[in-house]
């Protein structure tokens, strides 16, 4: 066999070997399904002129931001100011199996303040991690008040927040504050990239403590 043809027999195998290296690194890449409650038509909740389904969306974008420069895959549920219904949020994240989901939101009441994390009211395990993950990370910011982590719905423990339900992968809900909250929105507005910054912390701790 002549010189010019091994060379070049060895440089298509050297390039085989390096496209099967990348593929496999593709492969094993960490996927991060983040979703923005809410979006177009669907406003969410609201304070005068201000519209959860844009606050979540700042933050949303923030996250994947802080993911992708750790070198995570992440898919998200809107990326504009769209109508989502719930079942494609759940079906985004099934179809490209993100390794977890995180919903991100605002809350809404009379009266109340902070933070507060809602996860399957089965109270799975790697659920419960997941959302423990983000709310240490979440306490080293500023915070008004730490509310801790619930199971089901703000109508008790028989029922589950949709996208909770029927994501196949471990999951939580973020109710990142109160927008009927003076303070919440002030916190929320002067914290917002230390908060997305510990959201994708707690969830990149989440699956490396999981190898």
């Amino acid at each position: 066999m002549k010189k010019p043809i091994k060379i070049l027999i060895i440089a298509i195998l050297l390039i085989g070997l390096v496209i099967a290296i990348l593929m496999i690194k593709s492969s094993n890449k960490i996927v991060i399904c983040i979703d923005a409650g809410h979006g177009g038509e669907d406003v969410g909740a609201i304070l005068a002129k201000r519209y959860e389904k844009d606050d979540t969306l700042k933050i949303a974008k923030l996250v994947q931001k802080n993911l992708k420069k750790q070198g995570v895959k992440v898919i998200m549920t809107r990326t504009k100011d769209s109508t989502v219904s719930l079942e494609e949020r759940c079906k985004i994240a099934n179809r490209k199996k993100a390794d977890l989901f995180v919903s991100i939101h605002r809350n809404s009441a009379k009266t109340g303040n902070g933070i507060e994390i809602w996860c399957n009211s089965e109270k799975r395990e790697k659920d419960t991690k997941l959302a423990d993950g983000i709310r240490n990370k979440l306490q080293k910011t500023q915070i008004q008040e730490d509310r801790g982590i619930k199971y089901g719905t703000i109508e008790g423990t028989d029922s589950n927040y949709y996208v909770l339900k029927n994501t196949n992968m471990p999951s939580c809900l973020i109710e990142l504050g109160f927008i009927t909250n003076e303070k919440d929105n002030k916190l929320l507005d002067d914290n917002m990239e230390n908060y997305a910054k510990a959201i994708a912390e707690g969830m990149i701790e989440t699956i490396k403590t999981d190898d």
